[in-house]
Formats: structure tokens, sequence, C-alpha cells
């Protein structure tokens, strides 16, 4: 079969399409100018923030520590003063002056020690049950030793105006369980010692009489639980 050849007329007209171009490669995005700088800006700002929440809370702080140290220095003030209107002689105005006190300034050492100063005023103006009562529900919060043997001591000699010598034994034990002191470890181990056998328990005073007379030979209480352990045991030293 024969081949047909386009005439040249005919490759003439026929149009010739172009090759198609190669499509450009597109360019990497350049970073953006601020990009950077906006990041930083960014973490300043957090950097500032935290900075002023820890001030804000350092001056919280602060603010407290001041404030509790300035109503404790009033405090101390005011026990002071009630305690010289005591001095004076002025028993109630002391006790209204401490009440107010312990009230208003509850929390702080001041207030504590007026607890104690208070039931004091009562105890010598006749009112032993009461300084008694008051002085049970504050040595069964456990306050600080401290504080604590004062107000045992004062409830043991509470207890004993009222008439109840065993009490008052147990608690002059406890004032002296309280303390750090040796000489007043004696001194109220020889108030308990009196007090067991005002209520007819000889054995527990001579307990006692004895713990000062074999640990605390160098106390001034030494020399009275030395004779009143003789007393009670007939003169024999055991």
């Amino acid at each position: 079969m024969a081949t047909t050849v386009p005439s040249k007329k005919q490759q003439q007209g026929k149009k010739i399409q172009p090759a198609p171009a190669t499509q450009p490669v597109p360019a990497a995005p350049a970073a953006a100018p601020f990009a950077l700088a906006g990041w930083a800006r960014a973490h300043i700002r957090l950097g500032v923030g935290a900075l002023a929440a820890v001030a804000l809370v350092l001056l919280g702080i602060w603010f407290v520590i001041s404030s509790n140290r300035r109503k404790q220095e009033y405090a101390t003030r005011l026990l002071s003063q009630a305690l010289a209107t005591a001095d004076q002689g002025n028993l109630p105005q002391a006790a209204g002056d401490l009440q107010k006190l312990i009230q208003t300034y509850h929390g702080t050492s001041a207030a504590t020690e007026a607890v104690i100063a208070l039931n004091q005023v009562r105890l010598v103006s006749g009112q032993g049950e009461l300084a008694a009562q008051n002085l049970r529900e504050f040595v069964a919060t456990n306050p600080p030793p401290r504080y604590a043997a004062s107000a045992y001591g004062l409830l043991g000699a509470a207890e004993e105006n009222t008439g109840k010598p065993a009490e008052a034994a147990q608690a002059y034990e406890k004032a002296a369980a309280s303390t750090e002191l040796d000489y007043l470890k004696a001194d109220y181990l020889v108030e308990a010692g009196r007090a067991y056998t005002d209520a007819g328990k000889a054995s527990d005073a001579i307990r006692v009489y004895r713990t000062v007379v074999e640990k605390y030979t160098t106390s001034p209480s030494f020399g009275e639980a030395q004779v009143r352990l003789a007393e009670l045991t007939a003169g024999a030293s055991s």
C-alpha cells in the first residue's frame, strides 16, 4: 500500500504547536522580618507577667508579716499596761483589760500570756473555780511548754483553793513535766508532794519527794523535799 506524503502546501498550512514552557519553581518564601521580634516581645511579656506575679506574692507575704508584727507589738504594750494596773491593785480593771486583749489579739503570744495573767488575777480575787475552769480549757489546747508549765502550776493552785488537792497534785506534776528548768521541776514536785499529802496519798507524796532528793540535789527545793520525805517515811531514807 502506497504511503501518501502531504504536500508542501499542506505542511505549510498546518500550525505547529510550540513546546510547553517549563514551569518556574516557586521561590521559598522569605522569613517575615518581624517574626523573631514578635516572638521575643511575647516571651518578654510572659516574663514580665511572671515577675509581677512573684512580686505580688512577696508583697502579700511582707504585708502579712508586717501586720502580724505590729499586732504583736501593740498587744504586748496592752499586756504591760494591764499588768501594771494589776500591780496597782485595780484588779477588776486589769481583768477587763486582759479579757479585751485576749479577744482582740487572739493568736499572739501576748494574748496567750494574758490568759495566764487573767486567771492569776481571778485567783487572787477569790475566783478560784472560774480560774480552774478556764485553765483546764487552756491546757486542753496543748499550748507550748513555756506557757503550759505556768498554766499547770496556776491550775494546781486553783484546784487547791477549791478544795481539790488530788487534782492539784496532778496539775503540779504536769507543770514539772512541762518545764525544762530543773529548779522549777523540783519546786513543782514539792508542791505536788504537799498536795498529795493533803489528799491522803502518802505513797504518791513519797514518790515525788524522792524524785527531788535523788535528781535535783542542787535545787532550792531539795532541803524541803528531804525533810518531807523523812517525815513520811518515819526517818527512813528510802
